[in-house]
């Protein structure tokens, strides 16, 4: 048994990149970023006027005259400033033309019209250099970087894409998934289990996980606590990038997964690991194949997808390694082991937001998680939390 300190650098020595595609953009919200991304111009690519109201020259403004204009200019249009001209009328997003330096908005005016003339005077005292104008360049300056590898595409990564011009994305390629259940008291999910047997929730939980990455597996498949079938399976799931057992990893009598995995030559990198709950789990390869053994209990696997899975696609996508938060924890707890425990929270806020820690019955519990808004870790050499005292918190 090893820390858990050691198996995340254990599991992290093995990330690698699974390649890199192009994909177009509207399928590109939750990818990974797999190559720079660099401004194509100026933004804003001009002097943009910020508000609705009047464009006039700071040289030319004077409180409480009445200037006469004759032009508008809106969004999407230019014109240029001709020598006599003072003000114009100007809307937001329109480009602010050369020899004007000053917006007003249109709450700082009063319009009136006289003998047919267009008339504005501003009942303020003072404006000041640029004031309501998005000057050229301010945002952005062509060649500027925009966006770095490993940027996790979400909306307003998207946002940007578009307003970039890019019609097609560089990503990191997805892995080739597996996913094994094992034992013979697991049904498939959509059967009705004896009373003696449970549903397959984990390959639903580990599926579902993947969905973070916009990973689909390629195959699902559940097996009874039967050496020959056990081995033919995952004989045959050898040829993906990654595949996830759950279940028989532990020390029971029909825990055969670490022993058949021996066998067929895969590589043990570490089994069992100084933390509660996933303990058991195991890790280790053959050739391009990184294999998890997870144990079977349904927080069991949703522990070890977070604090193990997660941050190896995070490294094979060359992404930032995460930093937990730190929050206050609402309650004391106390613990009697020596092992890092890892155990589900909730925000709660009264005038000062807290974790409170959710009361569970073992890692078999599979209302464990629910409604916890993530993992708070309780250190190995700690034994007791004080209230108030800053935890580290991890969201799901």
């Amino acid at each position: 048994m090893i820390p858990y300190e050691e198996a995340i650098q254990l599991i992290g020595q093995e990330a690698k990149s699974f390649g890199t595609e192009s994909v177009p953009l509207l399928e590109a919200y939750g990818r990974i970023l797999a190559e720079s991304v660099l401004a194509d111009r100026d933004y804003p690519p001009f002097n943009r006027s910020a508000m609705d109201g009047f464009a006039i020259a700071l040289k030319d403004f004077e409180a409480n005259k009445e200037f006469v204009y004759e032009r508008e200019l809106h969004a999407g249009s230019t014109l240029t400033k001709l020598p006599e001209e003072t003000v114009i009328r100007i809307m937001t997003g329109a480009p602010v033309p050369e020899g004007f330096d000053v917006v007003i908005k249109i709450e700082d005016t009063i319009l009136s019209e006289h003998q047919n003339q267009k008339m504005v005077k501003f009942p303020i005292e003072n404006v000041s250099l640029w004031q309501n104008i998005a000057k050229q360049g301010e945002d952005a300056i062509k060649s500027d970087p925009m966006l770095s590898v490993g940027t996790y595409l979400n909306l307003s990564e998207v946002s940007l894409l578009a307003s970039l011009g890019t019609m097609d994305v560089t990503v990191f390629s997805l892995p080739k998934v597996k996913i094994i259940s094992t034992g013979n008291e697991v049904v498939p999910f959509g059967v009705t289990p004896l009373p003696h047997q449970i549903r397959d929730s984990n390959s639903v939980t580990i599926s579902t996980f993947l969905k973070k990455w916009k990973i689909t597996p390629i195959e699902i498949s559940r097996v009874p606590d039967d050496i020959s079938i056990i081995k033919n399976t995952i004989e045959q799931s050898l040829d993906c990038d990654i595949l996830i057992l759950s279940g028989g990893v532990s020390m029971g009598e029909m825990d055969l997964v670490p022993s058949i995995l021996k066998e067929l030559g895969v590589e043990t990198i570490f089994h069992k690991t100084a933390i509660k709950p996933g303990k058991p789990i195991w890790f280790g390869k053959k050739k391009k194949t990184i294999v998890f053994g997870l144990p079977g209990n349904p927080f069991s696997v949703q522990t070890c997808l977070r604090i193990f899975i997660d941050p190896f696609l995070r490294s094979c996508f060359s992404q930032k390694k995460e930093v937990y938060l730190k929050f206050p924890i609402s309650q004391t707890k106390k613990k009697k082991h020596s092992l890092t425990e890892f155990f589900p929270v909730r925000f709660t806020t009264n005038e000062k937001t807290r974790l409170e820690a959710i009361a569970f019955n073992g890692s078999g519990d599979i209302k464990a998680g629910i409604f916890s808004d993530g993992l708070a870790l309780f250190p190995s050499e700690s034994k007791e939390i004080l209230s108030e005292s800053s935890i580290q918190f991890l969201p799901w």
